[in-house]
């Protein structure tokens, strides 16, 4: 390994860790606006509105600075990453993942704290908001 390049080690583990190659590092650098699917607000503030899932990573909050800003008067959705959605363009998956915020996440009334695969008709909360996702 060459001074400059990047490598992540888990907590706890020793030796080299893991290159920056893996799936999650390459959702990261898909940027494209190819829409993908849709978040329909169906209960909450907002209930009716939807919003756009790109492909690649979408942070979710209710910040100007997120991807995917959820901001309809819900204040227990977190201004910042209250959730990450990702679209696999390679394995045609949507994945969620719990941004650690209070409030939690739930696809399907289950309590999510790591990820989750989402499918259309899925219905994920944030905060008091019911999202379900949609095709485009």
């Amino acid at each position: 390994m060459s001074s400059n390049e990047t490598r992540i080690v888990r907590q706890g583990e020793t030796g080299s860790g893991e290159a920056l190659d893996d799936i999650s590092t390459q959702l990261i650098r898909d940027k494209s606006n190819a829409v993908v699917a849709k978040l329909t607000i169906t209960d909450g503030p907002g209930a009716g509105n939807a919003v756009s899932i790109f492909s690649g990573t979408n942070q979710i909050g209710r910040g100007d600075d997120m991807r995917v800003q959820i901001n309809f008067g819900d204040d227990t959705i977190s201004r910042q990453q209250h959730a990450v959605i990702t679209f696999d363009m390679k394995n045609l998956e949507v994945r969620i993942y719990d941004g650690g915020r209070p409030g939690g996440l739930w696809v399907n009334g289950e309590r999510i704290t790591a990820d989750a695969q989402v499918k259309p008709g899925d219905l994920i909360k944030l905060g008091e908001t019911t999202l379900r996702l949609d095709q485009p």
